[in-house]
């Protein structure tokens, strides 16, 4: 009898365990927002001090849609404009500090307003 109790034991762990992801978020000054001829979307903020890449307003860009892109560029010129302090959720294990430039970082998650 123990066994069957066990083994149900065991799968709904497995069934219902959740993933160890960390994930990590910058909450940053926005110092600079380029939007280029292409439609790529690059900010320099307090938390990286270096240009990265949010999205692309012309196409998807890791999974961020053009509408999204548009939300979010609109958002920032906003924060900045007005001197507020944006958040930038990201996926996976990192730091703000350590994130790759221009292209070469992950996209956000989520960026709100603080």
């Amino acid at each position: 009898m123990k066994l069957p109790i066990l083994a149900c034991f065991l799968v709904f762990s497995v069934m219902f365990s959740t993933p160890a992801n960390a994930a990590f978020h910058c909450s940053a000054d926005i110092n600079r927002i380029l939007i280029y001829g292409n439609g790529t979307v690059n900010i320099l903020h307090s938390g990286r001090n270096d240009f990265t890449v949010i999205c692309d307003l012309n196409n998807e860009w890791k999974g961020v849609s053009v509408t999204t892109c548009a939300m979010w560029t609109a958002m920032l010129q906003n924060i900045k404009k007005n001197n507020g302090k944006a958040i930038f959720y990201y996926g996976g294990e990192g730091t703000c500090a350590a994130l790759p430039t221009y292209g070469s970082n992950p996209s956000p998650v989520y960026i709100g307003d603080i």
